[in-house]
């Protein structure tokens, strides 16, 4: 067997073997019990979409401090390189 091909079996015996692993549900998902009641699964919503809402809260803050910082910056008076103080 080539070399070129010999990787690509490695690449696809690798792939066959982990892919269904990394494709599984979390194991909270998978191992519950679906008589646990709707407050269980409502408290998986809740905190899924505390997750999903996390990124875009930490972007929108670091836009804020930057636009503050750049109005500050732009409120400062503005003084001449060469002028004397």
């Amino acid at each position: 067997m080539s070399r070129p091909a010999a990787r690509v079996l490695t690449w696809v015996v690798l792939l066959a073997v982990l892919l269904p692993v990394v494709l599984a549900a979390c194991p909270l998902c998978k191992e519950e019990i679906p008589d646990n009641g709707p407050g269980m699964w409502r408290g998986m919503y809740w905190s899924i979409l505390l997750m999903v809402a996390m990124p875009f809260t930490v972007a929108g803050t670091i836009v804020v401090m930057v636009l503050r910082a750049r109005r500050r910056q732009a409120a400062l008076p503005r003084t001449s390189a060469g002028a004397p103080s």
